[in-house]
This record gives structure tokens, C-alpha cells and sequence, in this order.
């Protein structure tokens, strides 16, 4: 939500202490839960659910690791993506989570950038959600 947030902001759309009638009177939530070895998170405002993804638990391996010799960066495994045809494929809310569990996992942060590259894959895919006559894809998001 903070990274929709952050965008429709920069956009002008809504002012930063701008809030709804239901934000403020039912509130906003965001839970996590696991579900067969999965990460489910759910993004909820009022009693409506506004977003949810599921990222699947996988183990994070040795911080040595990430300097052997065969290692690749989270951007080299995107572009490798894009180029394998999956960069014609519309982004959505899994696409996104995986793009930033992996923007968090390689400096070993708990948390993602606000303008980083998980935010602007988050970003395409809630657009994705709504009809729109060109869907957002992984090359539009590397551009």
C-alpha cells in the first residue's frame, strides 16, 4: 500500500494527509499468514480486500553465497526474465512479490525501497488489476 500510496502522491492525485471516510472510520490492515509453507499477505481497507499475494517460503541461503563467482544480481535475473518472453507478460501481484523478496534478500534488508524496482513492479500490477486497455509487463517495468 505505501508504494500505491507513494505514487499517487507524486502523481498529485491525493495530498499525503488525505484519508477516506472508511480508512478512518473502519481502518486499514495488512496481515500475514501461512498457508501450506506459503506467505500469504493480505492488504485490506474497511472490510474489503484491496490486494493480496502469496510468495512462497523459501530459505535464505549463506551470505556467501551471494559472492561466488556464478552469482548473478536481482537485475541480471529480471532481464534474463524479459528476455526469456516473460517481459511480455502482464505483471501481477505474485510477479511483484517475488521482485521484491528478492530486492530484499540480496542486501539482506527487512524491508523494500520506496522507488526501488519491487515498488514499481507492486505499482503495475495494482494497475493491472483494474481494466485498462494496455497491461503493464515486466519490460515496461525494467524500462
Amino acid at each position: 500500500m505505501q508504494s500505491a500510496a507513494t505514487v499517487n502522491v507524486g502523481a498529485g492525485l491525493v495530498g499525503r494527509h488525505d484519508i477516506s471516510d472508511v480508512a478512518r472510520e473502519q481502518g486499514v490492515s495488512v496481515s500475514e499468514t501461512k498457508v501450506d509453507g506459503n506467505r500469504v499477505v493480505t492488504e485490506s481497507v474497511g472490510r474489503h480486500v484491496v490486494g493480496q499475494f502469496v510468495e512462497p517460503d523459501v530459505p535464505a541461503n549463506t551470505p556467501g553465497t551471494a559472492l561466488e563467482r556464478d552469482a548473478i544480481t536481482v537485475g541480471e535475473a529480471l532481464e534474463a526474465s524479459a528476455l526469456a518472453g516473460a517481459g511480455d507478460k502482464p505483471v501481477d501481484q505474485s510477479d511483484a512479490a517475488a521482485i521484491q523478496a528478492a530486492e530484499m534478500r540480496a542486501p539482506g534488508k527487512n524491508e523494500t525501497e520506496p522507488d526501488g524496482l519491487g515498488a514499481r513492479a507492486q505499482s503495475a500490477a495494482t494497475r493491472n488489476t483494474r481494466t485498462v486497455p494496455h497491461k503493464a509487463t515486466l519490460s515496461d517495468v525494467l524500462e
